[in-house]
């Protein structure tokens, strides 16, 4: 009975919160104390002291819950756009906010915790107020009145346009409309097995007289002006660069065509480039083609016949043994047939004497290095001059040095060059008996100093490249500046001289026989045959050679190192590696 009794009498004090009121009980007996922790959002004071820590309460303490109150607020954000054109106005009203004691359980330990009710509302602006910080913000231009009205009546206010500047206008710049086909370029897919050529224009032509293009005026910018009523300046318009070029005026804001002719608009130049058409054939009756720019011919070219243009070349249906010359990019579609074609004028002669006197200056250096060899090493008899030297390598060693000089005499006059100094040496020091009269070793390095010094003057020259475009060629000779593009069936036993590149643009295409030369690149379907018809591409030293599909006998050539093809191979990649070998990849057929 005495251990119930003392269980009944010890009792542990207690306490908790009622109606926002704490309430305590003291213990019984031998009981502990209550003990209470403030709480976060809140002042708790014991006694008239601020407690922070956990503490012990008796029912004779006074205590007392301080809550917190957050003020209602009013938090206003005004924002522009990039060019302070336009400000933007958010308000949030955000109400008071009072923290009180929540009820709990009674128990011996009590943390505290706190509700939160809202309290009254933050003021709507007012329209003095509004007016005050745009001013503190400096905006006094555009500003909406309506908006004003709208803001200080509603507190629902996100990203209101407040007010409003005057955004600067940008210039118009001057235009060209161009009343003509500027572009003809033919654009064919490489699947694409047939084409019918009957439809493409190639060139366009006009009469004299006729409008070509016109010139709208633009207008320079307006200035604009932002919220804070600072100027934004409008920029003014470009000055005008559109010109009347050769066989143009320009009237009335017109350019109108004072020749018949080819129209071209480059460079913001509108311009007519005189141009013959021969709705036929060249032949007996038409006579040899000469004219100083552009020609189109809408027929074939005969046997015999021969074509020289001064500016590009269009002819639709093919060259059958005639002679074909143009200075500019050209086009020839259908059959070229035991033909020869150039294309680049005077950059092509040019050209060939900067390949020709390259070729005769890489022989010299070298037969001048062999003689030296000769002599320092008593390799020849004492009776035997340096004339003899020389006649007796160049007759034995280095037989090209005659042929490549009757090339430089040759190219030298077509080029119109009669005071070569080059020329000179080359008739009277390397060609027939003449090396013999050479009295001095020393002669040759003066005659490789003067090629040097004429290479140096040619490679000065601006050599303007031009391209052309074929379909198919048999036993033909073509020598282009710039690109050759086959864009028909290929070509037969041809010889082909390119200073840039040969692509051929077809799957289907097909090259066999002949000798393909190229400066850069030359990137080929079908080369060769089953019956392993020899057929040589060549590319300069830093060329390279693709082939979709060669077979047996296919000659690669890149510089002075050469590779036969024994099997049928697909992929074929050629090329030279950074050691210098000739590397060809490729994969059996």
């Amino acid at each position: 009975m005495e251990e119930n009794y003392n269980k009944v009498n010890n009792i542990d004090g207690t306490v908790y919160v009622k109606d926002r009121k704490i309430v305590i009980r003291n213990p019984v007996g031998n009981g502990k104390y209550a003990t209470i922790l403030p709480p976060i959002n809140g002042e708790l004071y014991i006694n008239g002291e601020k407690v922070t820590k956990q503490s012990i309460i008796k029912a004779v303490d006074i205590i007392d819950f301080k809550g917190l109150k957050e003020k209602a607020q009013r938090l206003i954000d005004i924002r522009f756009n990039d060019d302070k054109t336009e400000a933007y106005i958010s308000i949030t009203y955000n109400k008071e906010l009072v923290y009180y004691l929540k009820d709990s359980k009674e128990s011996n330990i009590l943390s505290l915790d706190v509700d939160v009710e809202e309290g009254i509302d933050a003021p709507i602006i007012t329209e003095s107020e509004l007016f005050t910080l745009l001013k503190d913000k400096g905006i006094s231009y555009g500003i909406d009145n309506e908006i004003i009205k709208y803001i200080v009546s509603s507190r629902e206010i996100e990203n209101k346009l407040i007010a409003q500047g005057i955004k600067e206008k940008l210039p118009i710049e001057d235009k060209i409309n161009v009343f003509f086909n500027s572009n003809n370029k033919l654009e064919i897919d490489e699947n694409t097995e047939k084409i019918d050529y009957r439809e493409f224009n190639s060139i366009t032509s006009v009469k004299a007289n006729e409008v070509l293009a016109e010139i709208i005026k633009g207008e320079n910018g307006v200035d604009g002006k932002n919220v804070f009523s600072q100027r934004i300046p409008g920029k003014a318009k470009k000055k005008s660069n559109f010109s009347a070029g050769q066989g143009c005026k320009i009237k009335d804001n017109l350019i109108i065509s004072t020749i018949s002719g080819k129209p071209y608009f480059s460079k913001n130049t509108i311009g007519v480039e005189p141009i013959y058409v021969l709705n036929d054939d060249v032949t007996i009756l038409s006579g040899n083609i000469k004219f100083p720019s552009s020609v189109q011919i809408n027929g074939k070219v005969t046997e015999g016949m021969k074509v020289t243009a001064g500016g590009s070349l269009a002819i639709k249906n093919g060259v059958f043994a005639g002679f074909i010359d143009a200075k500019d990019t050209s086009e020839i579609t259908g059959n070229i047939v035991n033909s020869k074609v150039e294309v680049g004028g005077t950059n092509l002669i040019k050209e060939k004497r900067v390949k020709a006197l390259k070729e005769i200056k890489n022989d010299l250096e070298s037969l001048l290095k062999n003689s030296i060899y000769l002599k320092d090493n008593n390799l020849i008899k004492s009776n035997i001059t340096d004339g003899m030297i020389i006649k007796s390598l160049i007759e034995t060693k280095y037989k090209n040095i005659p042929k490549t000089c009757i090339k430089i005499i040759s190219n030298a006059m077509q080029d119109n060059c009669y005071n070569s100094i080059v020329v000179e040496l080359a008739k009277s020091k390397l060609m027939g008996a003449a090396p013999s009269t050479i009295k001095d070793i020393n002669e040759i390095e003066n005659i490789i100093y003067q090629v040097a010094k004429e290479l140096e003057d040619l490679e000065n020259d601006v050599i303007t490249t031009s391209d052309l475009t074929i379909e198919y060629a048999q036993e033909s000779e073509i020598s282009v500046t710039g690109d050759i593009n086959i864009i028909g069936k290929g070509l037969f036993t041809s010889q082909l001289n390119s200073s840039g590149n040969i692509n051929f643009c077809l799957k289907s295409s097909v090259c066999r026989g002949g000798h393909l030369k190229s400066g850069k690149l030359i990137k080929a379907s079908i080369v060769g045959s089953d019956s392993g018809v020899f057929t040589k591409l060549e590319v300069d030293k830093d060329g390279e050679i693709n082939v979709d599909v060669a077979y047996h006998n296919t000659i690669f050539i890149i510089g002075n190192k050469k590779y036969i093809l024994e099997k049928p191979s697909k992929n074929v990649h050629a090329y030279i590696d950074k050691d210098g070998s000739l590397i060809v990849d490729k994969l059996l057929l």
